[in-house]
Order: structure tokens, then sequence, then C-alpha cells
């Protein structure tokens, strides 16, 4: 019985590492967050990754960012987000002024008062597409296609226009700036 097991285990693991049944790579995290000392939109020499640049892009309210870094082995993007959330309630002593029998007096009371904290979060895509020149191209992981390298190479010097896919099928619709679209000639030629 346990040699039966053993061998269904091997076959699942050949078949799961051959061409026969491809594992879908999916986008990689972020190595660096929007809060990172980086040099943003500008080419850099990464020990691990060659040449690389990192873009980010805020929200409106400055409270999400979309960071990704750009290099040979691939594009690498995460969504981050913070929110508040109540972590307790304390009691404050407070006072006010009421009118008793015609008379202003200063009354002691206790409130409760939410106490916040920031839980940070952050989200990795399953593909991004690209728009550049009116053709759109989908990444979904692993190293740059020579294709897509001659694309990201050869894209004009100009804001590129991206949608995120995530795991639950929703998109969202995001900008690399121009700055880190000319570095990509440098790192993808």
């Amino acid at each position: 019985m346990m040699n039966k097991l053993f061998t269904q285990i091997i076959l699942i693991l050949i078949l799961v590492s051959s061409d026969i049944f491809p594992v879908q790579a999916k986008v990689q995290p972020s190595p660096v967050n929007q809060d990172s000392s980086v040099s943003w939109s500008k080419v850099t020499d990464d020990p691990f990754e060659g040449k690389i640049v990192y873009d980010k892009d805020f929200d409106g309210f400055g409270s999400a960012a979309i960071v990704s870094s750009w290099s040979k082995q691939g594009i690498r993007l995460s969504y981050f987000w913070q929110e508040k959330k109540v972590d307790y309630y304390r009691q404050v002593q407070k006072t006010r002024t009421v009118k008793r029998n015609n008379r202003n007096e200063e009354e002691t009371y206790w409130e409760s008062e939410p106490v916040y904290k920031t839980v940070s979060h952050s989200k990795n895509p399953e593909s991004i597409m690209l728009s550049i020149n009116g053709q759109v191209y989908t990444y979904e992981g692993g190293v740059i296609s020579e294709e897509l390298a001659s694309v990201l190479a050869n894209a004009p010097a100009k804001n590129v226009k991206i949608r995120i896919s995530w795991s639950d099928g929703s998109t969202t619709d995001s900008t690399i700036g121009s700055g880190t679209v000319k570095a990509w000639k440098q790192i993808y030629q």
C-alpha cells in the first residue's frame, strides 16, 4: 500500500513539473513597498536580478499604492493599502455645562472613545495587461519573453496603462510612469 502511494506521488510530481500539466506562474510580489528607500523610475543594479527599475502609483488619497519592479527576470507587483480599525474603547472623563435651577453648572461624565490601530495589507495579482501602441500584452509571471522584452524596450517614453487581474476575478487599472517606461529601454535591450 505504501509503495503504491509513493509511486502515485512521484507520478503526480513528474506530471506537474513537466510540460504536460504546466503550473501557471502568478505574478510574484514586489520586493519593495511604497516606503522603501530605492531610486524610483531609475535603473539600478540588483545583485539578484541584474538591471531593475522600481515604480509606484498612489491612489488619489495616498493610503494605497501599486508598487512594481521590472527586470529581465520578471515583473513583480504588489498592491499595498492601509486601513484604520477600532482596536478597543477607552473611558474618558469629560465635562459639560448644564443648566440647573437657572444656573450653569459644570458636570463631569464618562464617555467611551475608540482607539484606532492601522492595519497594513497587500495582495499580488494573477496577471498584468499592458496597453502599448494600441496593443494589449498579458504577463502572467516568470521570465520576460523575448517578444514582451522587445515591446517594453521600444515603448514610447510616456505613461503606460496597465490592468491588474486579481484572483477573485476583479481588476484594477493603474499607470506606469514615463520615467519607468524610459528605463525599460536600458533593461530590456
